[in-house]
């Protein structure tokens, strides 16, 4: 069981239920479902505020409501937000675009109808209009990366994984079976800059600990038991910046949910 108390080291008053709400919606990190599971865990914050007997996730998580399989969708939310790393889609797909050099160089070909049409076609009664390209102002055709770039293009099947030396994220090179030497080569040239790389960088989840205090490490091992702890920290807030660019988003205090000692997580 899961109770809501203040936190004993803020000196600042708690934040309204009003306020929460604002600051949630202004977090450019929070899509639509992150969204649903931060506002109905405020609102069981609030309500225990007034009555200590009042477990906030199980209101959270009665609000939800359930789906298929009589899963709550609470379960599902918090197992997303567990804070991890998620590869790019082309790390973990099955086939890519193959970046080795062309062999040869790309030569438009027109294309020809494979059977010619049996019957003549009809003679149109009246000449057709002439085609109309509506192209907006300062448009500029798509680049030909296989003419441009002089990369092979061909559907691929190998993959190489290149890791970053500061955040650990991977980025996917795809080869074709024809580039079967120049994968190994490139594999071979990345297998000691992958080694010395740390681990990855969360970029998914760590939402709930930015808004409340409790130990969301059970929390998350509960609803997700291959989850592991991040060593950056479970705070989204305490993941380190590489994108100067990107401002981070403003901290604000945080509401504590401590979890009871003797007392189990809900269960369905």
């Amino acid at each position: 069981m899961l109770h809501s108390v203040p936190a004993p080291e803020e000196n600042r008053p708690h934040r309204t239920f009003p306020e929460i709400v604002a600051a949630v919606y202004e977090d450019p990190r929070v899509g639509h479902e992150a969204r649903e599971l931060l506002l109905a865990v405020a609102y069981g914050v609030d309500l225990a505020r007034r009555d200590k007997t009042v477990t906030p996730l199980k209101v959270a998580r009665r609000k939800l409501g359930v789906e298929h399989g009589c899963r709550a969708r609470y379960d599902r939310l918090i197992a997303a937000d567990a804070p991890r790393y998620e590869p790019p889609y082309a790390a973990h797909a099955q086939t890519g675009i193959c970046e080795a050099p062309r062999l040869r160089p790309y030569k438009p070909r027109p294309y020809t109808p494979r059977q010619k049409p049996t019957e003549p076609a009809p003679t149109p009664l009246r000449p057709l209009p002439p085609t109309i390209e509506h192209i907006h102002p300062g448009y500029t055709p798509p680049r030909d990366w296989r003419t441009e770039d002089g990369v092979c293009g061909a559907t691929a099947h190998l993959c190489v994984l290149e890791k970053a030396p500061r955040t650990g994220w991977v980025t996917a090179h795809w080869f074709c079976r024809r580039h079967q030497d120049h994968a190994d080569r490139v594999t071979e040239q990345l297998r000691a800059h992958n080694e010395q790389a740390p681990e990855p960088v969360p970029n998914t989840g760590g939402l709930l600990p930015c808004y409340f205090k409790a130990d969301w490490a059970r929390v998350y091992q509960h609803y997700s038991p291959r989850w592991t702890p991040p060593r950056y920290g479970l705070c989204a807030d305490d993941w380190p910046a590489f994108d100067d660019a990107a401002p981070r988003p403003t901290r604000h205090s945080r509401l504590r949910i401590l979890t009871g000692a003797g007392h189990n997580l809900p269960e369905d």
